[in-house]
């Protein structure tokens, strides 16, 4: 019987051990949700009501659309200086799109 008590306690003390070692060993791995897997940050632009929205979108290439979006600046189609607005705003998108990505990894 004492033998029975003993293999009882060591089993015990094994399924303690082994989950408290894949608790510790998980904890340092930083966890990727469904949506971070296989995805990444893009400047891009599109028209709406009369004007450009330049924007940093993530992206996956399994799925149409988007998954997240940042607007970096909208410029009216009207605006004198857009050529030079819609340049410095896609700049400010891939800088930002880099941004995200070096968060990401």
């Amino acid at each position: 019987m004492a033998w029975l008590e003993t293999l009882v306690v060591l089993a015990v003390i094994v399924l303690v051990g082994s989950a408290a070692y894949t608790v510790i060993r998980g904890a340092g791995k930083p966890r990727q949700s469904a949506i971070g897997t296989n995805s990444r940050w893009v400047a891009t632009h599109y028209a709406v009501s009369g004007a450009t929205r330049v924007v940093v979108r993530r992206v996956r290439p399994d799925l149409r659309g988007g998954l997240d979006e940042h607007i970096i600046m909208q410029i009216p189609d009207s605006d004198s200086d857009f050529e030079s607005k819609y340049l410095e705003a896609m700049a400010q998108a891939r800088a930002r799109a880099a941004l995200f990505e070096l968060e990401s990894e």
